[in-house]
C-alpha cells in the first residue's frame, strides 16, 4: 500500500512539474532540426513554417540543418534531446517511416521515441530525364531501358528519391543502375550534364528547369494528376502500373514532452497551415498543404510504416 501511494505521489509530482513547465512555455528560443542539407524545397518549407511558429509562440524557432545517413543523424539528435519543448524535428515519411527498413541499423524507434505534433504538407515527385535522352514519354523511357538492360543510370540524393526510383524500376520491370549522391542538387547537376539518365525530383525544382528546356518531365508519382501540371500523366497512367509515391512533411518532438506543450505546438502548427495566405505560400514552394494534428499524424505515420515496409521488403530496396 505504501509503495502504491509513493508511486501515485510521484506521478502527481511529475504532472505538476509538467504543468508548471507548460505555463511558462516558451521562455527561450526553440531549436528546429532539419535532417537534410540547406537549400532544398523541404528546407525552405521548414524555415517558412518555423518562422511563423516562432511568431505565434513569441520566441524564435532557430533552424539547424543536420544532414547525413539519409536523415538518420538529425532524427537521432532529436530522439536524444531533452523532451522539454525546446527541440522539434521537421521530419518526413522517409525519415520517420521508411529509413527503419532502408538501413540495417537505425538508433531510434520512429514511433516509440517521438511525439507526433502536426503534419504540414505533401510533396509529389516527378520523373525527369535530360533532353538529350531519346525518350520523350515514360513508355519510351521504359522501352529504352529494356533495350539496354543495366546501361542506364538514375541518381538519388535522398531516401525519397531512392524509393521513387526503385518503385519505378519494380513497376516498369526495368533494369536501371542506381547512383548515390550526397544531395539532390549534386544528382541533378549530373543529370543536366548527361552523366545520369533519370531521377526523381520535386515539382518546385523540376518545373522551372523544364520550362527552360534543361530537363524533360515525363510523369508525376502521385495517384492523381497534380494541380501544378495537370497535363502530366501519372506514372501509373503512363505504364508503370501500380506506382505511387509521395512524401509528407511533419513536425515531431522527443518522447516525454509535456502534453500541454505538445498540444500547444500542435494547435499553432495546424492553425498556421490552414491559414489561406500560408497555404498559398506552401503551394508556391511546390507542396500541397496537408494540415493534421498530432493524433491524425500518428495514425498516418503508423499506416505509412506498414505500407512502405511491405514495398521495401518486397522490392529488396536498400540504401547505400
Amino acid at each position: 500500500m505504501k509503495r502504491r501511494i509513493a508511486v501515485a505521489l510521484s506521478a502527481l509530482t511529475l504532472l505538476g512539474a509538467q504543468a508548471a513547465l507548460a505555463q511558462g512555455y516558451p521562455n527561450r528560443p526553440i531549436r528546429m532540426i532539419i535532417p537534410q542539407g540547406a537549400g532544398g524545397a523541404s528546407d525552405a518549407l521548414a524555415r517558412m513554417v518555423g518562422q511563423a511558429l516562432g511568431e505565434a509562440l513569441g520566441q524564435p524557432v532557430v533552424a539547424e540543418n543536420r544532414p547525413g545517413a539519409g536523415g538518420i543523424i538529425g532524427v537521432d539528435a532529436v530522439a536524444k534531446a531533452a523532451p522539454d519543448g525546446y527541440t522539434v524535428l521537421f521530419g518526413s515519411n522517409t525519415t520517420m517511416a521508411a529509413n527503419v527498413f532502408l538501413y540495417k541499423k537505425v538508433p531510434f524507434d520512429p514511433v516509440r521515441d517521438f511525439v507526433p505534433l502536426a503534419m504540414i504538407a505533401r510533396l509529389d515527385l516527378v520523373l525527369l530525364v535530360p533532353p538529350s535522352l531519346p525518350a520523350r514519354t515514360l513508355p519510351e523511357l521504359v522501352a529504352l531501358a529494356k533495350s539496354r538492360p543495366g546501361q542506364l543510370n538514375y541518381g538519388y540524393g535522398t531516401s525519397s528519391a531512392l524509393l521513387c526510383g526503385e518503385m519505378f524500376k519494380s513497376a516498369a520491370a526495368v533494369d536501371i543502375a542506381k547512383v548515390a549522391y550526397k544531395s539532390s542538387p549534386l544528382a541533378l547537376n549530373d543529370l543536366l550534364s548527361n552523366q545520369i539518365q533519370f531521377m526523381c525530383e520535386s515539382f518546385a525544382v523540376s518545373l522551372p528547369l523544364a520550362k527552360a528546356g534543361k530537363v524533360r518531365v515525363l510523369a508525376v508519382t502521385s495517384t492523381k494528376r497534380s494541380s501544378f501540371a495537370p497535363e502530366l500523366p501519372t506514372a501509373h497512367e503512363a505504364g508503370a502500373t501500380g506506382m505511387e509515391y509521395g512524401a509528407w512533411l511533419a513536425f515531431f518532438a522527443p518522447a516525454g514532452m509535456p502534453r500541454e506543450i505538445a498540444a500547444q505546438i500542435s494547435a499553432e502548427l495546424v492553425k498556421i497551415t490552414r491559414d489561406p495566405a500560408m497555404a498559398e505560400r506552401i503551394r508556391g514552394l511546390g507542396f500541397e498543404p496537408m494540415p493534421a494534428d498530432g493524433q491524425e499524424l500518428g495514425a498516418i505515420q503508423r499506416a505509412e510504416i506498414e505500407r512502405i515496409g511491405k514495398v521495401i521488403k518486397s522490392a529488396g530496396i536498400q540504401a547505400e
